[in-house]
C-alpha cells in the first residue's frame, strides 16, 4: 500500500510538471488478468483436445462405413452360392 501511495504521488507530480497523465494499475488487477489468461489457455487447450477426439471419432466412423460397404458387396457376391447350397440341402 505504501508503494502504491508513493507511486500515485509521483504520478501526480509528473502530471503537474509535464501535463501528461501516468496511469497506475493495481497489482491485484494485473493478477486478475494473469489468472484470466491462465484459465483461458486451459479452456482453449481442453477444447482443442475435445476437437481432436471428435475429429478422430468422425474418421473412425468414415473408415467403418467404408469397411461395411465392402462387406455388403462381398455378401452380395456370395449370395447366389448360398442360395444354391440351400437348394442342394
Amino acid at each position: 500500500v505504501d508503494k502504491q501511495e508513493r507511486v500515485q504521488k509521483l504520478s501526480d507530480r509528473f502530471r503537474r510538471s509535464l501535463r501528461r497523465h501516468n496511469y497506475v494499475t493495481p497489482t491485484s488487477y494485473l493478477e486478475l488478468i494473469k489468472t484470466f489468461q491462465k484459465l483461458f489457455k486451459k479452456s482453449r487447450d481442453k477444447v482443442g483436445e475435445e476437437k481432436a477426439r471428435y475429429e478422430n471419432g468422425l474418421q473412425k466412423l468414415s473408415e467403418t462405413e467404408t469397411q461395411v460397404g465392402k462387406m455388403q458387396e462381398h455378401l452380395k457376391s456370395l449370395q447366389p452360392g448360398l442360395i444354391k447350397a440351400k437348394e442342394d440341402v
